[in-house]
């Protein structure tokens, strides 16, 4: 991406750090860059990932090259890319994820001003052990370095109450530490007035162990026999696709399962207006990885469709058990398919589940709310340490 002046409106610049810039799965950075209302957003990051939306043209600073963005990553030094933020004069620098936050931490001194950290979950909840041997260097690093992060941050949000108590037993300061949810658009997310196809199951997520993948797939010949017409559609990618089809293939039930692989931002309001149900049982994987909060699951339920989850993270939080939809014990297959198909089984169970889910985003997780809240904080961070010095 070719630099450009940056487009200063006069508003205060917050500097909001990602060093992929953008990951087609992390909307809510984007999402969050974009409804900035008092603040002006400076994107800065280390690698182009593509994603970036016409309103931010001219206002993301990249690594000129890998040696530069290794140099940010090993030894926090921020050289040309530090010099052209600080030409942009941020107010605060906002990071994403408990690494880049650490990587970001050397640049927030360098220009004196504050450093809010948004704590996701495998930041939180994968052990220092699991972290070395991860073999990410940024991972490694956070694990060796994450007290000078906790000491030296300025405001951390979690995403949901869950992971801020985990954080704090981690040893993140409390009184700086603060439950921020993300928040979705609920403009965008919308019930649709369409009929929906009542068998059909839908599942969002990368192919990762957290996302609980292997779980729905074991659940679905119970369901096909309480509800011999549903459906799962999987829309997502990753490492452990080809394992997935393996094994639905063995329980003998591939004819009812569709891979979409991948699918657009763009595509997921549609999708979500077609399905029955969203199944979103997240587990705890081998290596500590957790949820603090899946988008999805808001996502869903800010379209009127119910969810079916586990009690994981943070997901109480955005579903109310018996009420916008149900929550099941992690791993548990045979739960998993008793509420699913209870749900596939009666149409307007669902709808009034759907109903209230809406009620319960708007009140709790609207975009538009949340930023208003995060420039709060925001505002609150500049005071505190104006104050300081």
């Amino acid at each position: 991406m070719q630099a450009q002046p940056f487009p200063d409106d006069g508003r205060p610049v917050a500097a909001i750090f990602r060093a992929p810039v953008f990951n087609a799965s992390e909307t809510f950075v984007r999402l969050q860059a974009t409804s900035l209302a008092r603040y002006q957003p400076l994107m800065v990051g280390l690698e182009d990932k593509g994603h970036v939306p016409p309103s931010l043209e001219g206002r993301v600073m990249l690594a000129r090259d890998g040696a530069q963005a290794f140099a940010i990553r090993a030894l926090g030094r921020w050289g040309t890319l530090g010099a052209r933020v600080a030409a942009a004069h941020p107010a605060l620098i906002h990071a994403h994820f408990g690494p880049d936050g650490l990587a970001a931490l050397p640049l927030a001194r360098r220009l004196g001003i504050p450093l809010a950290v948004t704590l996701h979950g495998y930041d939180v909840s994968r052990s220092r052990t699991n972290l070395l041997a991860s073999g990410h260097f940024s991972w490694m690093r956070y694990a060796v370095s994450e007290g000078r992060l906790k000491r030296g941050g300025d405001l951390f949000l979690p995403v949901s109450n869950a992971l801020r108590d985990q954080a704090i037993a981690r040893g993140f300061p409390a009184e700086r530490t603060f439950t921020h949810y993300i928040g979705i658009d609920c403009e965008r997310f919308r019930p649709a007035a369409g009929r929906r196809e009542d068998m059909l199951i839908l599942h969002v997520g990368r192919l990762v162990e957290k996302k609980g993948t292997e779980v729905l797939l074991r659940a679905l010949p119970a369901i096909r026999t309480r509800v011999p017409g549903a459906r799962l559609a999987i829309c997502g990618d990753g490492p452990l696709r080809p394992a997935l089809e393996k094994l639905a293939g063995e329980l003998g039930i591939a004819g009812a399962v569709e891979f979409r692989g991948a699918v657009p931002a763009d595509a997921l309001p549609g999708m979500f207006a077609r399905a029955a149900l969203l199944a979103a049982p997240s587990v705890t994987a081998r290596s500590g990885d957790a949820e603090g909060l899946p988008t999805v699951i808001m996502e869903a339920a800010a379209s009127g469709l119910p969810v079916v989850a586990s009690h994981h993270g943070g997901i109480g939080e955005a579903v109310t058990d018996g009420q916008t939809g149900f929550l099941v014990p992690e791993h548990d297959s045979a739960a998993l398919a008793r509420r699913i198909a209870e749900l596939l089984a009666a149409p307007d169970l669902g709808a009034r589940f759907g109903a209230a889910g809406r009620t319960l985003t708007e009140t709790r997780f609207d975009a538009a709310r949340q930023m208003r809240l995060l420039e709060q904080r925001y505002d609150e961070m500049r005071a505190a340490g104006a104050a300081r010095s």
